[in-house]
């Protein structure tokens, strides 16, 4: 007989958080599937709560949210290009600086 079907409980420790500590006392398998179990329902409750809220904002929104994101990825790419260009200018400075040192 198991120690969980003797107590009728499986809490070995406060959390099974310690079960990578292998000096404790053993974890209770059914305790962790428990918890797990319970954590995957509300990561997945989660979820679908983001996905129902995605199309209902998309269907609000959408629209409008297309044409920021437009305007969004003209502006970042524009600073972007501006960003390697400069990146370029030093780039070229340092080149022109090895010249003259390493000419002699």
């Amino acid at each position: 007989m198991s120690e969980c079907e003797k107590t009728g409980s499986c809490e070995t420790r406060p959390s099974s958080e310690d079960c990578g500590n292998k000096s404790a006392a053993p974890c209770c398998p059914v305790e962790m599937a428990a918890e797990k179990w319970s954590a995957s329902f509300c990561q997945a409750m989660k979820e679908v709560q983001v996905e129902i809220l995605k199309q209902k904002i998309k269907k609000a929104w959408g629209a409008d949210m297309e044409k920021v994101g437009d305007a969004v990825l003209e502006t970042m790419g524009a600073q972007w290009a501006a960003m390697l260009s400069q990146a370029k200018a030093h780039v070229g400075l340092r080149e022109s600086i090895k010249k003259v040192f390493f000419a002699k």
